[in-house]
């Protein structure tokens, strides 16, 4: 890598005055520096073309624009309105109004996660202690959506009375919301299979991620007189990873009677 040189002149005039020049370096303004932000979803996907301006206000300056299907960053919200403080190059940009992001998040993990499931009694069941580690295995487009998922594998080897038990479930997380575009709030599954139910035969655990409010909430099951009949109550969740553990930790409460009578006869086969 070489560095350009910087040659310096000078002049000697007849008076023998000597002229120095002095170069000053113009600072450029943060656009946010005087906006108040609110928090906000890091990443968005624009979804139509759509302006950057200078302020959060239609009329201010247009300072560039994101074509559809961008992905950009962001570092919060102007307080009390809809417009996002996005970056380009990893600067500070200017604002885009919100109705032309989706608010995503990573559900890439670039490790295993391993946790432990303790006994615990929820309702008039006592839960099995387990073991399990999350496998992320890829990124899946939905088709005939915009929605993208993130999809893991989920080992578990629980001790079900006394008896070893090991099978493998599945999970995903939404990186884009799963209802409204506007909130981010996110749908995480997990589903375990081989479960002798009427239509099929996998039983679904559905639980939201609430990234603004940063906690995750019990949303139901596909098949209600297999599970767990007792109240799950709210976990906070800091980040994608907290999500993901505490959505395992809420399946597993959600897991009724039936469930575990048909993985330990599985075990036997």
């Amino acid at each position: 890598m070489t560095r350009a040189s910087v040659k310096r002149g000078a002049i000697i005039g007849t008076v023998f005055l000597l002229s120095l020049i002095v170069v000053t370096t113009v600072r450029a303004t943060d656009p946010f520096e005087k906006v108040k932000l609110t928090p906000s979803v890091k990443t968005y996907l624009v979804i139509k073309n759509i302006n950057v301006r200078e302020k959060p206000l239609t009329k201010s300056k247009r300072v560039g624009q994101f074509r559809n299907k961008s992905v950009v960053k962001a570092v919060g919200k102007a307080k009390g309105t809809k417009w996002v403080a996005v970056q380009k190059d990893g600067k500070n940009f200017g604002f885009v109004y919100g109705t032309a992001l989706v608010p995503m998040i990573d559900g890439k993990l670039t490790e295993p996660i391993n946790g432990n499931l303790s006994t615990k009694t929820v309702g008039k069941m006592k839960l099995p202690p387990c073991h399990y580690q999350i496998q992320f295995e890829g990124r899946v487009k939905v088709e005939g959506d915009m929605q993208v998922t993130s999809d893991y594998q989920l080992p578990v080897q629980c001790d079900y009375k006394k008896k070893p038990i090991k099978f493998t479930a599945t999970m995903f997380i939404t990186e884009l919301p799963y209802l409204d575009n506007r909130k981010p709030v996110y749908q995480i599954n997990v589903d375990v299979h081989n479960i002798p139910m009427e239509d099929e035969d996998v039983f679904s655990s559905t639980i939201l991620y609430h990234f603004l409010k940063k906690e995750i909430t019990f949303d139901g099951v596909n098949k209600e007189d297999m599970r767990n009949a007792a109240k799950i109550a709210n976990m906070k969740a800091a980040n994608v990873i907290e999500a993901l553990k505490g959505a395992v930790v809420m399946a597993h409460r959600s897991w009724g009677p039936k469930i575990w009578i048909a993985l330990a006869k599985a075990e036997d086969q």
